[in-house]
């Protein structure tokens, strides 16, 4: 990338959600931001957009199904009830917005399968607007296997295409069995992974730097334990490291998490910190 040129722009899964799910006018803000210039994701990313939200919304069509569900409200309060904050507020924001739209009547139990079929609409959608309005890097030498399984939903019968594409996600097993994670890690970055151990060992510990420090702890358990640390719970857990690692180092990483901010500089990543979406909201 010359001096001159426009950067390309690489997104991490907070910008992604952002342009998928923020508010009108974070939209608008990352729009003007990019301005129709080509955008790049990762299988990675994709596949952490999928385990963070997509997966949720199948999680929520299934309690909708249940026969002792009557209506859309019911599968609200029970969704309320048994789901972790992060899972319910990406749902919470969504159903209401997406059944109101219908004019849905959340306390029909006619509404229901009404409501069942658009959700599954509106995972098809999504999955593909996924795929397909972002450009990959396609290259992924972490292999993930979690990334490349596809949602082949046929809406005449979407119970079962969703529980296929749920259960093989869900199946870290056989995912990890074939993914090269701890080649990527161990093999191809170990002595970027040690400096980033380094820099986390030597920062104070507060609301900047927290995300950081958690992530090189986790690096720094597989740097002692080798391939046994690796598994898609502590992938999770370090996913902003391995996209910082995989990032095309000829394209802007763009971000709005703090940990990038250490994550990048060591690695030799150009990157952007983009304002949360309550600065630009607030500050309009």
């Amino acid at each position: 990338m010359d001096d001159n040129s426009v950067p390309q722009h690489f997104l991490d899964t907070s910008v992604l959600r952002s342009l998928l799910l923020g508010t009108q006018v974070y939209k608008q803000y990352f729009e003007s931001q990019f301005t129709d210039q080509p955008l790049y994701i990762s299988n990675y990313v994709q596949m952490e957009m999928k385990r963070s939200y997509l997966i949720n919304l199948i999680s929520f069509y299934f309690v909708l199904r249940l026969e002792t569900i009557n209506n859309i409200g019911d599968a609200i309060t029970l969704w309320s009830n048994r789901f972790k904050t992060s899972e319910l507020k990406a749902i919470l924001q969504l159903i209401p917005q997406l059944f109101s739209t219908h004019q849905l009547n959340f306390s029909s139990p006619q509404d229901k399968e009404k409501a069942l079929a658009i959700l599954g609409i509106y995972i098809k959608r999504f999955e593909l607007l996924l795929r397909k309005k972002f450009n990959n890097t396609n290259t992924d030498p972490t292999a993930c296997a979690r990334a490349q399984g596809a949602l082949n939903l046929d809406l005449q019968n979407a119970a079962t295409g969703l529980k296929q594409f749920a259960d093989e996600f869900g199946d870290v097993k056989t995912c990890r069995s074939k993914c090269q994670i701890d080649q990527f890690l161990l093999v191809q970055y170990p002595s970027e992974i040690e400096q980033l151990v380094q820099i986390a060992s030597q920062l104070p510990k507060n609301s900047k730097t927290r995300g950081f420090i958690n992530i090189a702890s986790n690096l720094k358990e597989i740097l002692a334990q080798g391939a046994a640390a690796c598994d898609c719970k502590r992938c999770e857990k370090i996913g902003d490291a391995v996209i910082a690692l995989n990032a095309p180092r000829n394209m802007q990483l763009e971000h709005t998490d703090n940990s990038f901010d250490y994550l990048c500089p060591s690695i030799n990543q150009p990157h952007y910190k983009h304002p949360s979406e309550n600065q630009i909201v607030t500050n309009i």
